[in-house]
């Protein structure tokens, strides 16, 4: 019975341990589906309206595609507000963008309120010669009338007599509706180039490392030479040196070789890993010096028997080194923040930072940046999950 419970109590607390670090994934991929209002709201909003199913088949129904909506040249639509007649009508009107001179989708969109049917009917129709891919709307609906819009508006304030209702996208089709924050956001930045920089920075970073720690690693655990111990203890006591101490040496010395603003700049510094020549002895030091001395009889060099033989034993290893490597080449912001100026060598994590201070108070947005940035993490790890938890097991970290 005893021993029931205590099975019981561990998986509830494990329960409880992966609902807990859920949560902030979960928090940050529902605020990634929420209308700037909804994000700004002092009681959460766990549910967002863009994730409730009965949305998606009344946007499905308002712009010229089903999935992606938008407004073609000489296209309308029509907006039905179920109402009784009488008192004030309601207003709309295509706000103009902030801060630009011409807006031909508030220019160019004729707007329409009549009454029939039992409905007051908002009728939009683009005049220009072009498409539009998102066309936002104000209504300005009598508090005296009851209001039961055909979509759930992405804002709602009083405004004097009248709601104001605001939609960013009238237009917007299923799935236009639904990723709205993710359109706006991968368009709100050169995110393509933004990805190429930082996954090549990491996975060079990955590739060389693993070489010269390979190359370091198998030396300290498997070739005797005179001080080796003296060395590896040297080595490790590079580990306490805080990374923000060598940041000015570093900065200075690829300005006096020309590197700044380069790839050289990003990968350079930290191909060297002391992580990763621990983590890759202890891995050497784990396999049978049998095989070794096998191979040394057969003629075996050292690299030979680093190549054909400890390497390939060593996989879960040299896994485990790739994702912490990758992860800190991935996730960086001061160095990148530091040794790069131009747009063109911009990494993810520096994207994110532009894009905060460009969008400012809109949290959807940036937390749909921050929800493309990390799947890739997401997606590798989950690949690569066994090899990474045997290879933390065999070496023996805690």
């Amino acid at each position: 019975m005893g021993r029931s419970l205590g099975v019981l109590l561990v998986h509830a607390f494990l329960l409880f341990g992966g609902v807990l670090m859920a949560f902030p994934f979960y928090w940050m991929l529902a605020t990634s589906f929420k209308s700037p209002q909804e994000a700004l709201q002092a009681e959460p909003i766990w549910w967002p309206e863009r994730m409730k199913p009965q949305n998606w088949l009344q946007a499905a129904r308002l712009g010229d595609s089903p999935l992606w909506g938008g407004l073609g040249p000489g296209r309308g639509l029509e907006l039905r507000f179920p109402a009784p007649e009488g008192g004030e009508p309601p207003r709309a009107l295509v706000p103009r963008t902030p801060g630009a001179f011409v807006d031909p989708r508030a220019e160019g969109t004729k707007v329409e309120v009549v009454y029939g049917e039992g409905a007051w009917r908002i009728r939009l129709l683009n005049t220009t010669g072009e498409a539009f891919r998102v066309l936002p709307l104000v209504v300005l609906w009598p508090k005296d009338l009851p209001l039961s819009p055909p979509l759930p508006p992405d804002a709602l304030r009083s405004q004097g007599a009248f709601w104001r209702l605001e939609w960013v996208n009238i237009a917007p089709g299923a799935l236009g509706y639904v990723f709205h924050n993710y359109l706006e956001a991968w368009r709100a930045a050169p995110w393509g180039r933004y990805f190429f920089n930082s996954f090549f920075t990491a996975l060079t970073q990955v590739a060389v490392g693993l070489f010269l720690a390979a190359l370091a690693a198998f030396a300290l655990a498997r070739l005797p030479f005179p001080g080796k111990e003296g060395v590896f203890v040297l080595i490790l006591a590079t580990m306490m040196v805080p990374g923000e101490v060598l940041l000015i040496p570093n900065y200075v010395l690829l300005a006096r070789l020309g590197w700044l603003d380069t790839y050289y700049a990003l990968i350079v510094p930290w191909l060297a890993s002391v992580f990763g020549v621990f983590l890759l002895r202890q891995f050497f030091l784990s396999l049978p010096q049998d095989l070794f001395d096998a191979a040394r009889i057969d003629g075996a060099g050292p690299l030979t028997q680093l190549f054909r033989i400890a390497l390939p034993l060593a996989v879960p290893g040299m896994i485990s080194y790739g994702i912490f490597t990758f992860l800190g080449a991935y996730n960086a912001l001061l160095w990148p923040l530091i040794v790069t100026q131009s747009p063109e060598m911009r990494t993810v994590q520096l994207g994110l930072q532009a894009f905060v201070q460009e969008a400012g108070s809109d949290y959807g947005a940036l937390m749909a940046a921050s929800t493309f940035v990390i799947l890739p993490v997401i997606l590798g790890y989950f690949l690569a999950q066994r090899q990474f938890t045997e290879g933390i097991a065999r070496s023996g970290l805690k």
